[in-house]
């Protein structure tokens, strides 16, 4: 009797320890499935964010860098000769001659030299470094100006002496003018701008750069002769900055079109 009892207990002991060990195996998988559920959730939400945040960071790659001084404004280089005029803080816009309208920006090293109108005398030979703040209240009038320009950011904007209240005459000063370009006589031109007409002559040194109508193409600046400058000064409509010393010119250059 004592025996068959003690069968009886090793027997419900044995039951209970497999049922035990049943029900830890159950408590496992759901374990199991509840942490896959959450980490599930965790990584839907983990995309969420970071889809979150690129929608956010396209927003703002998007945003016009109009505010940013000294962005770069479409990857735009060469040299433009025209009337500046100011569109926001270290933005701006040159408009040539023929109403063609390019902007730009301005950084901290822009090299700004003023002939009587962002600053300096217009009656001085030289041209007077100006601040950024004086180009625009300049550029809030407009004045007349060549600007150099590097991936969408002036080198130099340099004021044309033209623009500076003088008038235009046969070639007796020096400095920088801008305007379109015509044909006198052989080596001798004239630059009309506003009604106003200035004459000078050329040189074999004169420095003449083409941009697609002087000579070469509007992707690349290319030395052109006297005769592809005669050719395009007979044809007309060509905006050009000359730099001019004693009625001279020291170096032609086209405007980018």
């Amino acid at each position: 009797m004592l025996r068959t009892h003690r069968r009886k207990s090793v027997l419900a002991a044995a039951a209970l320890v497999a049922t035990t060990m049943l029900l830890t195996a159950c408590q496992g998988e759901d374990t199991e499935d509840g942490g896959k559920s959450t980490g599930a959730t965790a990584s839907d939400s983990a995309a969420k964010g970071k889809s979150d945040d690129g929608g956010s960071g396209t927003g703002t790659g998007g945003k016009s860098p109009s505010g940013s001084k000294g962005s770069k404004s479409g990857m735009v280089s060469g040299k433009w000769a025209g009337t500046v005029a100011y569109l926001a803080p270290g933005k701006y816009t040159i408009t040539d001659a023929n109403g063609a309208e390019q902007a730009f920006f301005t950084a901290e090293d822009t090299d700004i030299e003023g002939a009587g109108k962002i600053c300096g005398d217009a009656d001085g030979q030289a041209a007077t470094p100006c601040t950024e703040e004086e180009l625009e209240a300049a550029a809030k009038q407009g004045f007349g100006a060549t600007v150099d320009v590097k991936d969408g950011v002036a080198v130099s904007i340099i004021e044309d002496h033209t623009d500076s209240g003088n008038g235009m005459g046969e070639g007796e000063r020096s400095g920088l003018f801008s305007g379109t370009l015509g044909y006198m006589a052989p080596g001798k031109y004239s630059l009309s701008r506003d009604g106003n007409e200035r004459a000078f002559f050329t040189a074999t040194d004169t420095v003449i750069n083409g941009a697609g109508w002087i000579c070469g193409d509007a992707q690349t600046v290319t030395p052109c002769t006297e005769e592809d400058l005669e050719a395009a000064a007979r044809k007309g409509s060509v905006a050009v900055a000359v730099q001019v010393e004693d009625g001279v010119a020291v170096t032609i250059d086209e405007e980018h079109n």
